[in-house]
């Protein structure tokens, strides 16, 4: 359930800033505000926030829109190979909103792109103005106000290289200043450290409150900048940095998940069973995550589909092989977790059928279409275990957003990179999270062997994109796309963004 988002007023106020610094007339962002009032000065300058606290959770609030399966999440994984939406009959079809994502044919008018850019902006300026002396916000709620305004300009940076910022004295005349992909680096990373060193972070391990933004979030989100610094910037990260920030975490008591309880593997995503893989979570719904690919049958909507070549990588369908690909249909009660392949079973074991009358089969075969399919084509992929009492996915508000494999992959990727330890200790990582799966060790890893790495154990899970990108192969082909432009690293800036302030300049090729 998405939480309502707090209000600022009209002085000063986001909704209105964000008119002006955006201008977007329909948006996606569509925030209700509550009671997170700011304060104008008998000078007519910014006198503060009413409530920091109030503003802090409001920023919070901000980010869950970020567990939707439109705007932020579609360009991190529809756009590329990691899922793809299909259209079946007149179902999403949606004038081709995702098709265009997935063959990289977008343009300055993609409302998803414009809802991803309107919604981090607006969190950028509402963490500014609470960040702002005179909003006397205490040192706790600072340090997470800047890790959370770091989080969103990292996703304005990676997605279009520059970053838009407004003083919160700035009024109507005033264009914001863009900065420049170095620039905009420069102060998330500035931000990090502040927080970081401040201690005033959280310093819980996985048994702590993971909804906060707390120190082993704000280690995590500095490791991912690094280890992008080069696709960002050009000049690479240090990747010594991204090794000690993920040896950190793992001070701090996050581990890998044995994987023990009754979802096995799959209790990572289930935190109703403990576990110590866990960093960070967006308190908002999950559902998204399971029931845009469920055919209705399955009490889903029947839409999304993870690639037949990203199955293929496992070279079995054998669970006993890889834990990842979970259970084949047939031998599930109910809906599964992991790869759903195969014909599937209602809850007392019967065989479902689609509304055609078909037998519900996932097929491993590879897609031919975006626009043309049955009700069955595409293999789905499950994360999130929660249970019904039929059986089925029981949504929660346990988004996962980082989780401490992740960070293992990171420090492996960042060894052979050229940071301090060696292919061997880059090789011990890879393989603890292979054998946690049940899959057979390596005998050698190289960097060229990390992007299949990170697909066997990250599908679905936001980052695809970005790690194409870090890999090159972004601009490549892959199933169901055809279309090949470098210049795609990059998203178009939106038309109405570019209209409102001549500091911008459209990315290359749009």
């Amino acid at each position: 359930m998405r939480k309502e988002f707090l209000k600022m007023r009209i002085v000063q106020g986001l909704g209105v800033v964000t008119a002006l610094l955006f201008a977007q007339a329909c948006t996606d962002l569509d925030p209700v505000f509550t009671d997170s009032t700011s304060i104008e000065s008998s000078t007519g300058e910014f006198g503060g926030v009413a409530n920091p606290a109030n503003s802090l959770e409001s920023l919070y609030n901000g980010i869950e829109n970020m567990g939707d399966q439109t705007n932020e999440y579609s360009l991190m994984e529809v756009s590329a190979n990691g899922i793809a939406v299909l259209t079946r009959g007149v179902d999403w079809s949606d004038n081709g909103i995702w098709r265009v994502l997935h063959n990289h044919t977008w343009d300055p008018q993609h409302n998803y792109i414009r809802g991803a850019w309107n919604n981090r902006n607006a969190q950028v300026l509402a963490a500014t103005q609470l960040l702002d002396p005179a909003s006397g916000a205490p040192a706790d709620i600072a340090a997470q106000a800047r890790v959370l305004r770091a989080f969103n300009m990292f996703w304005i940076l990676d997605w279009f290289g520059q970053v838009p910022f407004r003083g919160v004295n700035d009024g109507v005349d005033v264009n914001p200043e863009v900065l420049n992909a170095q620039a905009a680096f420069d102060f998330i990373l500035s931000d990090l450290n502040t927080a970081i060193s401040s201690g005033n972070l959280s310093s819980h391990g996985p048994d702590g409150p993971l909804a906060e933004a707390g120190e082993a979030m704000a280690l995590m989100l500095r490791a991912k900048l690094q280890l992008n610094g080069e696709a960002f910037t050009g000049t690479a990260g240090d990747m010594n940095s991204v090794i000690a920030d993920v040896n950190a975490i793992e001070g701090l008591g996050f581990s890998l998940d044995p994987g023990t309880g009754p979802n096995g593997y799959f209790d990572i995503w289930d935190l109703d069973v403990a576990n110590n893989e866990v960093i960070w979570i967006l308190d908002t719904f999950t559902g998204n995550r399971n029931w845009n690919m469920l055919h209705p049958n399955q009490g889903g909507w029947n839409g999304f589909v993870t690639l037949t070549e990203n199955f293929r990588l496992f070279g079995t369908e054998d669970p006993a092989d890889d834990a990842r690909i979970g259970l084949a249909g047939p031998d599930v009660n109910g809906v599964s977790v992991g790869y759903l392949r195969g014909q599937q079973l209602d809850v007392d074991g019967t065989l479902i059928q689609d509304r055609q009358g078909n037998n519900l089969v996932f097929e491993n075969e590879l897609l031919q279409s975006l626009e043309v399919n049955n009700e069955r084509t595409g293999l789905r992929l499950i994360k999130y275990p929660q249970r019904g009492a039929d059986g089925r996915p029981n949504p929660s508000n346990n988004y996962v957003f980082f989780r401490f494999t992740d960070a293992v992959l990171m420090r492996a990727e960042a060894t052979l990179r050229g940071g301090s330890g060696s292919p061997n200790t880059a090789l011990v990582d890879i393989n603890n999270v292979r054998t946690r799966a049940g899959a057979a060790a390596l005998g050698s890893v190289a960097l060229a062997d990390m992007e299949d790495i990170y697909m066997r154990e990250m599908n679905t899970e936001g980052w695809t994109r970005q790690n194409q990108i870090r890999f090159g192969s972004f601009g490549g082909t892959w199933e169901l796309k055809t279309v090949q432009e470098d210049f795609r690293v990059k998203f178009s800036i939106p038309s109405d963004a570019l209209a409102t302030n001549p500091n911008l300049v459209q990315n290359e090729g749009y």
